[in-house]
């Protein structure tokens, strides 16, 4: 007799396996589609290659902003 909230290994993996997205079960002939132009493909590499300095620079905004905040609230 299963205990309540005790989730089955079944369970859990059915659960698991049906986040996948549809096209993770499609044969490669079923996925393909036509190649990214050239200008799309840079845009996105230079997207990707700039996002970690994009993070950096807004939690290094938010430090000094909160930073400045507490010196105002706290004039000691």
């Amino acid at each position: 007799m299963p205990h309540r909230g005790v989730v089955s290994p079944v369970h859990a993996a059915s659960l698991a396996l049906s986040l996948l997205p549809a096209e993770a079960w499609a044969c490669a002939t079923c996925s393909l589609r036509e190649p990214e132009s050239a200008v799309r493909s840079v845009l996105l590499v230079l997207g990707l290659m700039l996002t970690p300095f994009v993070v950096l620079g807004v939690g290094l905004w938010a430090v000094r902003r909160a930073s400045r905040e507490d010196t105002r609230k706290d004039p000691t």
